[in-house]
């Protein structure tokens, strides 16, 4: 007599049929490093000791008319103008426990896959300070919420034209700013462009001579907003006394090995004098004339 009993994977192959763990792991999305290349370190050298380092305003002169006679002496000119003053002071660190038994059984390197996500975290940590100044700057183009347009690159241009600045700056966008770019013609035709159109790469040309980068990392003040910037090095100073570095010690209590990485640095707006000359005496007004917040989607 033949049974109408089935061997099923859930009682009678249950031991037979094993939950099986990937050799692989969905990690988390990671962005990339941009901003913090793009602005200068030219104090890092200057600043090895001590905590806050001073760079010295100096102001155009202005002439002054000079009337005939002996008895018309000059007027020297006797300008007091201020500093400018960085305060290293942002110590971050990222760190996380190994388990003894972890390291030993789990099918993972835990230790390199830690050290990789600390290393991550300290990275991101200098981008997003250094973009979250970006909406701190006078010189605005664009609208919240907007894409921009032509009209918005060129006026984002003229700020720093009118500081006679012709090259080293760059567009910072984020993937939406950047999508919208790709609408126009202008910037992504053959017809405009040498090479590639931007269709087939994904990448613009340099708009108004100036590189265009992308970053994930921008700050976003709502939902749909991102701040945007035409950058020169020049008007952030990025200062890093302590590069991210990393150590390990066996944690006793724990069981468990300590991986810790740590950085110590800041990320500061430049104080720049403008060509106008200053007064007789008064100081020239110093300002971010540099750089652009551009505002979009």
């Amino acid at each position: 007599m033949v049974t109408s009993t089935e061997m099923t994977v859930g009682t009678s192959h249950a031991n037979f049929t094993p939950t099986v763990w990937s050799k692989d792991t969905q990690d988390a999305i990671e962005h990339e490093e941009v901003v913090s290349k793009l602005v200068s370190t030219k104090l890092e050298a200057q600043l090895s000791i001590g905590r806050t380092i001073n760079i010295p305003h100096r102001s155009n002169l202005a002439t002054q008319t000079k009337t005939e006679g002996l008895g018309s002496t000059i007027n020297w000119q006797a300008v007091t103008d201020g500093s400018d003053s960085v305060t290293v002071s942002t110590f971050e660190y990222a760190a996380q426990l190994l388990n003894a038994v972890v390291a030993v059984q789990s099918n993972y390197d835990e230790r390199i896959r830690i050290t990789h996500a600390i290393g991550y975290a300290l990275m991101r940590g200098i981008e997003t300070t250094i973009t979250s100044l970006f909406t701190a700057f006078s010189q605005i183009t664009g609208t919240y919420g907007a894409d921009p347009d032509d009209a918005v690159l060129r006026r984002s241009w003229q700020y720093l034209a009118d500081q006679s600045v012709k090259a080293g700056a760059a567009w910072i966008f984020g993937p939406a700013a950047k999508a919208a770019l790709f609408g126009n013609d202008k910037f992504t035709s053959r017809d405009f462009i040498d090479g590639k159109s931007a269709i087939e790469t994904a990448q613009l040309t340099n708009l108004y001579s100036y590189p265009v980068y992308e970053s994930n990392l921008l700050d976003n003040p709502a939902t749909g907003q991102t701040a945007c910037a035409l950058l020169h090095p020049d008007q952030i100073y990025l200062v890093r006394q302590i590069q991210p570095t990393v150590r390990e010690q066996f944690q006793i209590n724990n069981l468990a090995d300590g991986i810790v990485a740590y950085d110590l640095y800041t990320a500061e707006e430049a104080e720049i004098s403008p060509e106008t000359p200053s007064t007789d005496t008064a100081a020239s007004t110093v300002g971010d004339f540099l750089a652009v917040l551009i505002r979009t989607a």
